[in-house]
């Protein structure tokens, strides 16, 4: 092909605009779910095999760039690994979980349990995802995601608003079930997927309660 062949094609191609480019990159974005068995690979990172001091569960979690810890509450033992700070400084990155059964203060059956976290909240402006059941090490998982509104305390001045993601699964173990949450700013949550299907997906019920 000669070069006035080429140029003519060039000029005869539709230009996309940077507003049409950005459009798409926000659908993609809203529409993003959690993938199942026909995910793709995830990146190539370090992993280390975890069990918690409770032994709460055995799973795995990454090597570097998160932080586990571990407390106690009115409702048992909660575990914690922490990930970064948004971009802002105000929000971290927190993957958490959390066992439920009869003996738990407040205990709601799991349909019940699902209900009331995808209830709706006018005043954050909260949107939830539909729910999608994803095949796990100790079942099936029922996923959704929240997208909501928080104001945000700032140490050097006023409070302001930011957009927050949550990847949320509930996993049943007879009638108990773990539930797994990972939250973090809007802006970076597809860099968290990955990481929180892995876990999930790893998740191993031991002796717990």
């Amino acid at each position: 092909m000669n070069s006035s062949l080429v140029a003519a094609v060039l000029l005869l191609c539709p230009l996309a605009s940077a507003g049409d480019w950005l459009a798409d990159a926000s659908k993609a974005a809203r529409e993003a779910v959690i993938p199942g068995a026909n995910s793709p690979e995830a990146p190539k990172k370090s992993w280390v095999p975890y069990v918690p001091a409770s032994r709460l569960f055995s799973g795995e979690i990454p090597a570097e760039g998160w932080w586990p810890m571990e407390e106690e509450t009115a409702t048992g033992s909660v575990f914690r690994l922490l990930g970064s700070d948004s971009q802002s400084g105000a929000v971290r990155t927190v993957l958490s979980v959390r066992f439920y059964d009869k003996d738990t203060p407040g205990f709601l059956p799991i349909k019940q349990a699902v209900d009331l976290m995808r209830r709706d909240n006018k005043e954050t402006g909260r949107s939830i995802s539909a729910v999608r059941p994803v095949r796990v090490g100790l079942g099936l998982a029922r996923t959704f995601e929240i997208v909501e509104t928080r104001r945000m305390p700032s140490d050097d001045g006023p409070s302001f608003e930011e957009e927050l993601h949550h990847y949320v699964a509930v996993i049943p173990v007879g009638e108990a079930y773990y539930l797994i949450r990972l939250v973090s700013s809007r802006a970076t949550y597809l860099e968290y997927r990955d990481d929180f299907v892995r876990f999930m997906k790893s998740l191993r019920s031991l002796s717990v309660r």
